[in-house]
């Protein structure tokens, strides 16, 4: 059982708890928290019909607990009292940078083996206009025909204390999946 999806960001550690359970005939157990349609996310990729896939978290910017760069981008979207995004891109560098706020990218990542990490795409955005808000939209897409492909989004906004890094919804979500 995996507490926090987002030290699996280290390919190393990823690899080696996936090889012991293997060898061990079980599996890693990854609790999903914010991370709505994570089965259907599981089974798109079991079957070889995941494309793509996208979260995106909003929140106030005093619920972020970054390091680095992105410290750095928050204070001045603090400073600017602005709406700001503050990483766009690869899941994989940005799990170091917060990981306190990205364990729902990281429990879909872990959903998406065949995207991984390096495949799933994170946006974190700071919205001072919602300061007791968190909102996860999860954008999941198939594998096309003629450029055509199926489009699932999903928004979930959970209230959240200010300042809170995560909503009772989510440390409710995270509790009944251990259960």
């Amino acid at each position: 059982q995996v507490g926090s999806p987002t030290a699996l960001a280290e390919a190393e550690a990823e690899r080696r708890l996936r090889e012991a359970a293997a060898r061990g005939g079980h599996t890693l157990y990854v609790p999903r928290g914010a991370l709505w349609g994570c089965e259907d996310i599981a089974r798109m990729d079991r079957a070889g019909t995941l494309a793509a896939l996208k979260v995106t978290m909003t929140k106030a910017p005093q619920s972020f607990r970054l390091e680095g760069r992105l410290q750095e981008r928050l204070e001045a979207a603090v400073a600017g009292g602005t709406w700001e995004v503050l990483y766009e891109g690869p899941l994989r560098p940005l799990c170091p940078l917060a990981p306190n706020n990205v364990n729902t990218m990281a429990a879909a990542a872990m959903a998406a083996p065949s995207l991984g990490f390096d495949r799933v795409q994170a946006r974190l955005v700071a919205d001072p206009s919602i300061p007791d808000w968190h909102i996860v939209e999860v954008e999941v897409t198939s594998v096309g025909d003629k450029g055509r492909a199926l489009t699932v989004t999903s928004t979930r906004r959970n209230p959240a204390r200010p300042g809170a890094v995560t909503g009772n919804a989510t440390r409710d979500a995270f509790w009944s999946s251990l259960l």
